[in-house]
């Protein structure tokens, strides 16, 4: 028959077996998740993007009050007779 010591070692060498396997495997688990939650987190910016150029690039297809407005802020398209006239405000812009 096993005496009580011998028993507590045997389970204490099983369970620090067991912490050795699967100590790294559980933190890279951990790893993995963290960084499939930053995935995820990227992605959905990434499809709140797409929706916004999305809707970006159907007014620039069909309104033509927001093509003009592009037009002139972005690229300072003006009209025949039109001046531009540039004011710095306090940042210097």
């Amino acid at each position: 028959m096993i005496s009580l010591k011998k028993l507590n070692w045997v389970i204490v060498l099983i369970v620090a077996v067991l912490i050795v396997i699967f100590l790294p495997g559980l933190s890279r688990y951990h790893q993995l998740k963290a960084r499939q939650a930053r995935l995820n987190n990227g992605i959905e910016k990434l499809r709140a993007s797409e929706v916004g150029l999305r809707k970006e690039q159907d007014k620039l297809q069909k309104d033509p009050t927001y093509i003009e407005k592009v037009a002139r802020d972005k690229l300072q398209v003006i009209n025949k007779g039109e001046t531009i006239v540039r004011v710095e405000g306090r940042d210097g812009k």
